[in-house]
């Protein structure tokens, strides 16, 4: 990180805010800390200058954040001290003011006022001092901008503003001239003194907000740890981070492809009156060992390996292949098979008893029930019924005597023949440790590993040198392109409609050629006239053709995913 990079925190006298800044200390920002409470804005400052002395520059100041002309000033007057603004953190929040049915509009107006209207004013103020450099704006929403919430019906209203606002406006806010991240963090309930009043003020209040009175709430910390992992340049801008009251993670309504789950270390204290369902301020695509800083990473691995034990069951689920068929639903059917005792007692020396958080569906599991990979059909169905699935992430649940390189709760990826499976049993030597459980790593593993070996072992791939990728848009296509990029090669690549090119030049290819429009072959005759250097190829017929008219004198052709029928 760049020594100058800088952070400004609403709401961070206490709670998530004040954690927030926390976070962003170790990690060596220059911060403005701004809330209504000025002594706990002195407080939190005092303790970071005494933590990090010289290697830290904070400001405070006091604010009201429904005051959009004073926040606007403020985000000016960062701007002024440090040089500019990279992170700007929405989490000034209040709870529900008043009963929307019986009390004055000015009552509970104020709710929305401050968890909405000004994440909204807010968002204005950070893009002005972000445009045209960069930076990521995170609004701190609430689980409750997802699930009902009978008892706090403005409080909901106005964190299901802050998510579709977010949804809505970081489309706008990723294009020229602004190029500004926008995302969204949505807890369910966290220990800060929000959420403490309410189970202070009254036990029946908290069961009807919250469902539970017997349940952890999440710490302020990893709510913290989990929203600054957003700030990683690969997450998809508009990402809504829900994180339940068990510590999963998720990504619901993504615009970039469905929901998921993660589990790690959801850093609960005792509330004796948290629970699910809810929401207060506060965070989740999570945190992962590898994003969080030192101090938490053993926390995540601690909390990974409490997921992995929760809810063992006597016997899980797996998906078989019982007939062979290129029709998916017809040739599998769901089976239970057993599963060792809690702790993984008896497992055989060597291996590993894995829970599985993400599994990857391929064309290549169509390959697999058909008994494409067997040799024969006669050979393929010798081996009726197998388990189906082959790449997966999973948790570490129990580790088999002498077993190296593994602990209980790492994470390890695989591609073994039983991937779609909820628990796993495999030799160590066949699983690969990665730092974290994410639906990223599924992708690595087939997609992106035949791309990177195919391009560094295989074709050698060279800075400044041309290549053709051809069906570029597709999963291996897409890793091909952005290898290529990163490698300082000069990208041609090829997909079939406007959407699919629009996509290929926002991964920086430099020249899209859409197929539906234009005749590969003529363009690479008129615009590469010497050819290029690789081509990385998985289409066939006519395409495969015109790539390989298209090939520079000693160039490399790499044919890539085909199989006869």
């Amino acid at each position: 990180m760049a020594p100058r990079s800088s952070a400004l925190v609403t709401g961070a006298a206490a709670g998530i805010g004040a954690a927030l800044a926390r976070s962003l200390a170790a990690r060596g920002y220059a911060l403005t800390l701004l809330d209504l409470h000025a002594p706990g804005l002195e407080e939190v400052a005092a303790e970071l200058r005494r933590k990090h002395g010289d290697g830290v520059a904070v400001r405070t100041a006091r604010l009201d954040v429904t005051d959009a002309t004073a926040q606007a000033a403020a985000f000016a007057a960062h701007v002024d001290a440090f040089g500019g603004l990279d992170v700007a953190c929405l989490n000034a929040g209040i709870a529900e003011q008043g009963v929307v049915l019986e009390d004055r509009k000015e009552v509970w107006q104020r709710t929305v006022d401050v968890n909405l209207t000004a994440v909204m004013t807010g968002t204005q103020a950070a893009a002005a001092a972000m445009k045209g450099r960069g930076g990521t704006i995170l609004a701190v929403a609430s689980a409750g901008a997802f699930f009902p919430m009978p008892a706090a019906p403005a409080y909901a209203a106005s964190k299901a503003g802050v998510l579709n606002f977010v949804r809505s406006q970081a489309v706008v806010l990723a294009r020229p001239p602004y190029k500004v991240a926008l995302h969204c963090v949505c807890p369910e309930f966290v220990d800060t003194a929000l959420v403490r009043n309410v189970i202070d003020e009254s036990a029946e209040k908290a069961r009807r907000l919250m469902g539970s009175t017997d349940v952890k709430l999440l710490s302020a910390e990893f709510v913290a740890e989990s929203a600054l992992s957003l700030l990683d340049p690969g997450t998809p801008t508009g990402t809504a981070l829900l994180i339940r009251q068990n510590g999963t993670l998720m990504r619901p309504r993504s615009p970039h492809g469905g929901s998921w789950t993660r589990p790690v270390d959801a850093g609960s204290s005792s509330s004796r009156g948290g629970g699910g369902g809810g929401g207060s301020r506060g965070s989740g695509g999570g945190v992962s060992s590898g994003a969080a800083s030192a101090d938490v990473a053993e926390p995540l691995r601690a909390a990974r390996a409490a997921w992995a034990a929760s809810d063992w069951p006597a016997s899980f689920r797996k998906v078989q292949v019982v007939r062979l068929s290129t029709a998916f639903r017809d040739a599998v059917q769901i089976v239970a098979s057993p599963l060792p005792p809690p702790g993984g007692a008896g497992l055989p020396p060597g291996t590993l008893l894995l829970r599985r958080a993400y599994v990857g569906i391929n064309a290549s599991d169509i390959n697999y029930t058909s008994g494409r990979y067997y040799g024969s059909k006669k050979a393929a169905e010798a081996k009726l019924p197998f388990d189906a699935g082959f790449e997966s992430v999973s948790v570490v649940a129990a580790v088999g005597a002498g077993t190296a390189g593994f602990a209980v709760g790492d994470c390890a990826a695989t591609l073994t023949y039983d991937g779609f499976a909820e628990w796993s049993v495999l030799p160590a030597k066949r699983a690969i440790k990665v730092p974290r459980a994410s639906a990223d790593v599924v992708a690595l593993l087939t997609s992106g590993l035949t791309a990177s070996i195919a391009l560094e072992e295989s074709a050698r791939l060279q800075k400044g040198e041309t290549v053709l990728v051809t069906a570029a848009a597709g999963g291996t296509g897409q890793f091909a392109l952005q290898l290529a990029k990163l490698a300082g090669c000069h990208v041609v690549a090829t997909a079939g409609g406007p959407d699919k090119a629009a996509m290929l030049r926002r991964l920086g290819a430099d020249r899209v050629v859409d197929y539906k429009s234009e005749d590969l072959k003529t363009v690479l005759r008129r615009e590469y006239p010497r050819g290029v250097d690789v081509v990385y190829e998985g289409v066939g017929g006519s395409m495969f053709d015109a790539a390989l008219s298209g090939l520079a004198d000693r160039g490399r052709l790499l044919v890539i995913g085909m199989m006869s029928a």
